[in-house]
């Protein structure tokens, strides 16, 4: 039985609750069918696999990989080499995102099926750059005939053009956020930010202060996007602690 965004995130209760169960260690909606010769009589109740709540894979996901690319631009403990965000953006933010992408497909949640969608080709696409094989490097570096400061400076300009395309789609996210929860939709909106800065910083590098504010943003949404995954887990195993400060919606 699909849910909704506001029964995902714990907002409404979920209206299929007297209908799970457990057995086996397994969750399993009970659905009662009506008799195909009889449409007074029920049918038997049938068990099905019930699908897992795919928001907090999402927002540990990109949480992370935004995290750790803050940590990288903020050059924590001295780190200036962003290589290690290939650890982090491609298997947790590019695969595991996808990955709730299309769960949330079967539960018929159309935002979030769409933001994680995006979130993961933007992460996993940003991540291909660190990865030899793709050619990406190696095509700048033709380009500069092998010149390794021309290189560095073809390769910024084409990535700070790339964090100014990603903006427009995750904007379009963020109006679409705004019924959602404070936490999702004050993400989205430091992520446009934190995107056209980042982008001003390849186009015109260096600039260390812009880029430094830029990944304290994407440290932020990191944080934010934790809180949201730690509260839904929390509503879905009973343990409703922490509120997850929704936004109004029409009904």
């Amino acid at each position: 039985m699909s849910r909704t965004l506001k029964e995902q995130m714990g907002i409404h209760p979920d209206p299929h609750a007297p209908e799970h169960t457990i057995s086996g260690g397994k969750r399993l909606t009970k659905v009662v069918s009506r008799n195909e010769y009889d449409s007074q009589q029920l049918g038997l109740p049938t068990y099905h696999r019930r699908i897992a709540n795919p928001f907090p894979v999402f927002a540990i996901g990109v949480g992370a990989s935004l995290l750790m690319l803050g940590l990288l631009l903020v050059e924590v403990r001295g780190l200036q080499n962003t290589q290690i965000y290939l650890n982090v953006g491609l298997p947790l933010g590019g695969i595991a995102v996808m990955t709730a992408s299309m769960f949330s497909f079967a539960e018929g949640n159309t935002f979030l099926a769409t933001a994680a969608g995006t979130l993961a080709g933007l992460l996993g696409g940003l991540s291909m750059i660190f990865i030899p094989w793709t050619g990406i490097k190696e095509a700048y570096a033709m380009e500069a005939n092998g010149n390794e400061v021309l290189t560095i400076i073809y390769l910024y300009k084409a990535v700070g053009i790339l964090f100014f395309c990603a903006m427009i789609p995750v904007f379009l996210l963020f109006l679409a956020s705004l019924r959602t929860a404070v936490p999702v939709a004050f993400s989205a909106l430091l992520i446009v930010v934190a995107a056209i800065v980042q982008g001003a910083v390849y186009l015109n590098y260096p600039m260390i202060h812009a880029q430094k504010a830029a990944g304290a943003l994407f440290i932020i949404v990191g944080i934010s996007l934790w809180y949201s995954a730690l509260a839904v887990i929390l509503n879905e195993e009973g343990i409703s602690i922490l509120p997850v400060f929704p936004l109004p919606r029409l009904e």
